[in-house]
């Protein structure tokens, strides 16, 4: 048995130890060993020990979100993945108890709501009969930017009440751009009808003169992973700094442990 393996299976064996103070530290380094530790879960999933069953599904669900984080990151750099897809994996990153099926039942079950021939207005009727809306109270709250929480309640910062809307309206064939417009975040068709969901979903018709910000997807994730980067500060979640911070720096061609102390190494 090489050195690395005899350590590795003395680290599985502190596992087991009732003691958090000696497990949490053992599962840590494991961690380091990555492509093993996978084998490991794979291997004692199904121990006969609960104490290490336990300890072993925990260590393969955060071997899990790290895979999903790596294959986020990569697609969001290489754009092949939907702006819709890329959000719900940031909300997983964000709250990784998430099943990321549950947002697209809520989703599809709002869908079936939609009328079958969407226009502009018509979506905007949609969004604002079904509550939509925006709160200027606890801007900085994360429930504000998660796809479940602003689908569950209703209540969401217009980046993400865009996404949903643009979400609905491209199912039904209606497409339309994000966009900045006086400092908010609004959708705009084809013919420049202009849906605000800051004001009620209110549409308006716009001209050459009116100034636009075009919002590419990137932006978009940029911009949720930020606030809730923001919002994890002040909540004091590290877990969730630790998770939102390594999409943020790596997006931005940087790496976290570089962040400054408290944050990086």
């Amino acid at each position: 048995m090489t050195g690395d393996k005899q350590k590795i299976y003395a680290l599985l064996n502190l596992l087991e130890d009732e003691d958090s103070q000696v497990s949490t530290p053992a599962m840590e380094e494991l961690l380091q060993f990555e492509r093993d530790a996978e084998d490991l879960v794979k291997e004692f999933q199904e121990a006969a020990n609960p104490r290490l069953r336990g300890r072993i599904h925990q260590l393969g669900n955060i071997l899990n979100v790290r895979r999903r984080r790596h294959a986020f990151i990569q697609h969001a750099m290489s754009s092949s993945i939907s702006l819709w897809d890329g959000m719900v994996q940031i909300n997983y990153q964000y709250n990784p108890r998430l099943n990321p099926d549950q947002i697209a039942s809520m989703a599809d079950a709002l869908f079936e709501a939609l009328p079958p021939r969407v226009s502009t207005v018509g979506l905007g009727t949609f969004m604002r009969n079904e509550d939509f809306s925006y709160t200027r109270k606890d801007t900085l709250g994360a429930d504000l930017f998660l796809l479940e929480d602003v689908l569950a309640q209703r209540i969401g910062a217009p980046i993400v009440l865009c996404v949903i809307a643009r979400h609905f309206g491209e199912k039904a064939g209606w497409n339309s751009s994000i966009v900045l417009y006086r400092g908010r975040h609004c959708l705009i068709d084809s013919n420049s009808n202009l849906i605000e969901p800051a004001e009620g979903w209110k549409v308006t018709r716009l001209t050459h003169a009116d100034k636009l910000y075009p919002c590419g997807d990137r932006d978009i994730w940029l911009t949720v992973l930020s606030q809730l980067f923001l919002a994890a500060m002040l909540e004091d979640q590290l877990q969730a700094i630790h998770r939102v911070g390594i999409i943020l720096a790596e997006l931005c061609g940087g790496k976290f442990q570089d962040l400054p102390f408290p944050l990086g190494d």
